[in-house]
């Protein structure tokens, strides 16, 4: 899969943040009660599909008017950066994707993602011309909760949409990890991760 950017300096400043929440109230409790703490061990990635429609709203009522940037991507048939925004409603969205100076809107259904395409400055026989559907498989949000603390209170956390083999930009949104690993992106929840413990050292 095509990774648009790097983020592993992020997730190993969250991971990490966990371990000295750890450590500092394991010192705290003294050496008879190190403290331990719960933390996601996986990153999140909710696909977007037929056969979980509340799954799909959720994600993408959480994305509603945010702009994923990508590089090409072969399935829209674009051949230069690209970027996609997802407006209206999480159950019937509508979209506009961006490149080369162009600009295709539409209206997105359920199956991984389709995108039937109402209006657009692209030509036949492209795939963002007006008239054509293009069916994006994998179409996923991809959710880096690993080595969030697993306490429910949300931070700002890198997202990034998946389209086919590319993966956009990072975007950052609110994430929250419950102690039973139900991950929720901005307010809306669109699944559940592992979770692990660590345990500080005591003093």
């Amino acid at each position: 899969m095509q990774k648009f950017s790097s983020t592993a300096g992020v997730k190993l400043a969250k991971f990490g943040l966990g371990l000295t929440l750890a450590a500092t109230l394991a010192a705290c409790g003294g050496s008879d009660a190190p403290a331990v703490v719960t933390v996601a061990s996986v990153d999140k990635t909710a696909a977007i599909s037929a056969t979980d429609t509340a799954t799909s709203t959720a994600v993408v009522t959480a994305v509603l008017d945010k702009t994923f940037s990508f590089p090409a991507v072969t399935e829209l048939g674009t051949s230069a950066a690209t970027t996609l925004v997802l407006s209206g409603s999480g159950a019937a969205p509508s979209f506009s994707i961006g490149s080369e100076g162009k600009t295709a809107t539409g209206t997105m259904g359920f199956g991984s993602c389709i995108f039937t395409i109402t209006t657009s400055d692209f030509v036949t026989p492209h795939k963002l011309a007006v008239g054509q559907i293009v069916t994006v498989t994998p179409c996923a949000l991809e959710v880096q909760t690993a080595g969030d603390t697993a306490t429910g209170t949300a931070t700002d956390t890198p997202t990034n949409f998946v389209l086919g083999t590319t993966t956009s930009a990072d975007v950052i949104l609110s994430v929250a990890v419950s102690a039973t690993g139900t991950v929720t992106v901005a307010g809306q929840t669109v699944g559940t991760v592992s979770t692990t413990t660590t345990t500080g050292a005591g003093s």
